[in-house]
């Protein structure tokens, strides 16, 4: 087998060289020929099958661009582009590290070794699939933050999105089954293992929601939970024997308004627990909710912080 050995000037291209005018020697054949051209031969003192299996088969992203540069023979068999700096869509086009990048000219595949982020602020925004097209390309998604805005998403693709993710944002995010109906929120919190905060704004809940989360081994060892638009479906007796228990984290729950009179006085009276007790042997919740009036929820928040 015959290996074709990169010249150090001209190493596959990162996040920092991924720019809308330089697509990583793959875009442009300008670029690709340039690559191609500075090489030489030379025969591996290892079997040809191990070779191409290290080839096909980088442990870390950091690792595949030391192979690249050492080796082109690594890029030929396996292109992929590692973006090592924050990948964001944001005013309809994507940028890295506020440098635009035409992600839809990429023919390697995609690293995402930094952040993912989808922010879809603008009224002139309103394209709910916008990584339905990137989700093929990516060869793998090892993001520290994972943050996506009004966004519906596959649940086949949760786990390419959201296993690494040690910080995982969902505003209006709507993850889908093959059948179209909606994924609960247990289910989003299963997969992300690697998460350390969970923030989501629109969660589909049901009755069994809490009890569900219970029974995910690492459901306990999450710092942040936050939840906004939380229905009376929510079962607020099963959280409350978990919320007198827990001592690792910080539950921030905005319930809906459309909740009913008997269980907003529920909340309320977890609400005068918390503010009347002196001494915690547990993490208390914020609860944000109709009916709760402004000193008692500065109160809250007081107790909350302090913790």
């Amino acid at each position: 087998m015959d290996l074709t050995v990169a010249l150090p000037e001209n190493p596959p291209s990162n996040g920092e060289s991924n720019g809308a005018k330089d697509d990583g020697m793959i875009g442009r054949n300008s670029k690709r020929a340039k690559f191609m051209a500075t090489y030489y031969h030379q025969n591996p003192s290892i079997p040809d099958s191990l070779v191409f299996h290290i080839a096909k088969n980088p442990k870390t992203a950091e690792l595949y661009l030391k192979m690249v540069k050492t080796c082109k023979y690594f890029f030929v068999k396996n292109p992929i582009l590692v973006i090592d700096k924050n990948l964001n869509y944001d005013d309809s086009q994507w940028t890295i590290e506020k440098t635009p990048y035409n992600i839809n000219q990429t023919t390697s595949k995609l690293w995402i070794a930094d952040n993912l982020t989808v922010d879809s602020f603008t009224a002139a925004t309103k394209d709910q699939n916008i990584l339905t097209p990137v989700i093929p390309k990516i060869y793998r998604c090892d993001v520290c933050m994972l943050s996506l805005q009004k966004q519906v998403i596959s649940y086949r693709d949760l786990p390419l999105l959201t296993s690494s993710a040690e910080r995982i944002y969902f505003d209006q995010v709507v993850v889908k089954h093959e059948d179209g109906s909606n994924v609960d929120v247990q289910k989003i919190v299963e997969i992300a293992s690697n998460a350390t905060s969970i923030h989501i704004t629109h969660p589909t809940i049901t009755s069994k929601t809490m009890e569900e989360l219970l029974k995910i081994p690492h459901f306990p060892t999450l710092r942040d939970f936050i939840l906004e638009n939380v229905p009376e479906v929510f079962d607020i007796e099963a959280f409350y024997v978990h919320m007198k228990k827990n001592k690792t984290t910080n539950f921030d729950l905005d319930f809906d308004e459309s909740i009913s009179d008997g269980y907003m006085k529920r909340l309320d009276e977890i609400t005068d627990e918390i503010i009347a007790t002196k001494e915690f042997d547990y993490k208390p919740s914020l609860l944000y909710f109709r009916g709760l009036d402004y000193q008692r929820r500065l109160k809250l928040e007081y107790i909350f912080d302090q913790q």
